[in-house]
């Protein structure tokens, strides 16, 4: 007992000790900063404060000196439980990102006075950030009149085929509509830019709309979306999907002990937007996996079926048209003002977070990240359901524009690869011996055109594919 007591009799005299030590270090600062009062002329600039934070921050220390290793770590994780309620989700700085994008669309259409919008023109570009630039890609020469040739007379005669109900081709290029360039987004078919402006247009006004919404309400909103989203599974997807559309159909929740329910049409079609930016959230990492497409397929279909909610195919495509060009098709061309940085972007390069610094991925990182986006669309085509027509129609034109496209290096192989790898066995059902002509053309005309600016990892994987149907 005796030597217990001294050991607390040795605590209380260091703890005397820090305490004198401590005042006798404020008496001495107190007198220097008396003395830069007398001698300064002007106090415009208080130093009062910052003073008072080095006295702090030096309390704190000699505390912590003072605390045993338990105490140090549980006070450790007291703080960093603290941060972590006010350090934003991958999923703020994603809905971020998409405010950011919206507020830039705004500025260029006012600032465009009456232009036509560029879809592409809302890609993020942050001014300070790391650069790991991959050089930007040269388009492949212009297909040759061969190709073109043989492909025309594989295209379904209109009495075998119907022409995409989402599609109207005019009949002359001449009467393409003089109010919308040609060259303003890049290489694209006349007829399928004509389909990309109308949908661009309607989502624009989609978030002209819910864009009234304020920010505070909008984190409301999005907090029971985002706690749906993240604890959505295959065997609670039934469960989540109907408190989901409850909550879509205005009924009442509760998040955070606060009642909520949406009550405004602009805040149902803000909530529509959310679910659509949540969803391609969870496929910027990769390539679609099973258990993604397990999850978010049926999610998409099911809303884009519901009458109440026929928006939401329109939001969606708008939004992964952005992420992802190259599923209108289109390729993107190198406007005059455009630097390095600033046309990647247009390419859909995105920045990511390497260690404390920001910078532009990988030609790797996007080509897996394109890979994913593009059979996320192609296993929609290939549903037939909304946004798409019935009968396989859109995926035909679709398919044609890609190959009639002057190729791009690597992406225009993943564009075929993937499509075959989810589309080719219903379009062999379904068109039979014209499908398998367009089969032919790839193997024999295109694959040579595309092989030398292609890297050999695609190329192989292309062929692959293709060895495995039909000839």
């Amino acid at each position: 007992m005796d030597k217990i007591h001294e050991n607390k009799l040795q605590h209380y005299k260091r703890i005397e000790d820090i305490i004198k030590n401590f005042e006798e270090s404020q008496a001495k600062e107190n007198k220097r900063m008396q003395a830069v009062h007398l001698k300064s002329k002007t106090h415009s600039k208080s130093i009062g404060p910052a003073n008072d934070l080095l006295r702090f921050m030096y309390i704190l220390e000699q505390q912590y000196q003072a605390d045993d290793d338990e105490t140090r770590m549980k006070a450790r994780e007291n703080v960093i439980e603290y941060i972590d309620q006010f350090r934003p989700t991958d999923d703020d700085e994603n809905l971020e990102e998409e405010e950011e994008e919206e507020e830039e669309e705004e500025e260029e259409n006012d600032h465009d006075d009456g232009e036509q919008p560029n879809p592409v023109s809302g890609l993020s570009q942050q001014q300070s950030i790391f650069l790991s630039n991959p050089q930007p890609p040269t388009p492949l020469p212009s297909p040759p009149k061969v190709v073109a040739s043989l492909l025309q007379p594989v295209v379904p005669s209109p009495s075998t085929v119907v022409s995409p109900v989402v599609i109207s081709s005019p009949s002359n290029p001449s009467q393409f509509p003089p109010s919308i360039p040609m060259n303003d987004l890049g290489d694209i078919k006349p007829d399928t830019l004509l389909a990309y402006k109308k949908l661009s247009s309607e989502a624009q006004q989609y978030e002209i709309r819910y864009s009234i919404v304020d920010l505070p309400r909008k984190k409301q909103l999005a907090s029971y979306i985002k706690g749906i989203m993240n604890k959505l599974r295959k065997e609670t997807f039934e469960l989540l999907t109907n408190e989901l559309f409850q909550f879509l159909y205005g009924q009442e929740k509760t998040v955070s002990n606060q009642a909520i329910c949406i009550k405004t049409e602009e805040e149902r079609l803000l909530c529509l937007s959310i679910v659509a930016t949540l969803i391609l959230a969870q496929l910027l990492g990769g390539d679609l996996n099973d258990i993604k497409t397990e999850i978010f397929l049926p999610l998409i279909s099911t809303i884009s079926k519901d009458s109440r909610h026929t928006e939401f195919g329109t939001i969606f495509l708008g939004r992964l048209y952005k992420k992802c060009p190259y599923t209108v098709p289109y390729y993107p061309i190198r406007q005059p003002h455009m630097n390095d940085k600033q046309y990647l972007e247009a390419l859909g390069y995105i920045e990511i977070q390497d260690g404390d610094q920001r910078r532009l991925e990988t030609e790797t990182e996007f080509l897996v990240r394109m890979n994913g986006l593009i059979r996320l669309f192609c296993k929609l085509l290939i549903t037939r359901g909304p946004p798409f027509d019935n009968k396989l129609e859109f995926a035909w034109r679709w398919f044609a524009d890609v190959l009639n496209l002057a190729p791009r290096p690597n992406i225009t192989s993943i564009l075929i690869r993937v499509f075959l790898e989810e589309a080719a066995e219903i379009m062999v059902k379904s068109y039979a011996n014209q499908f398998i002509k367009i089969l032919g053309v790839i193997r024999e005309k295109y694959i040579p055109r595309i092989e030398k600016e292609t890297s050999s990892d695609q190329m192989t994987r292309l062929r692959l594919k293709l060895d495995k149907l039909p000839k």
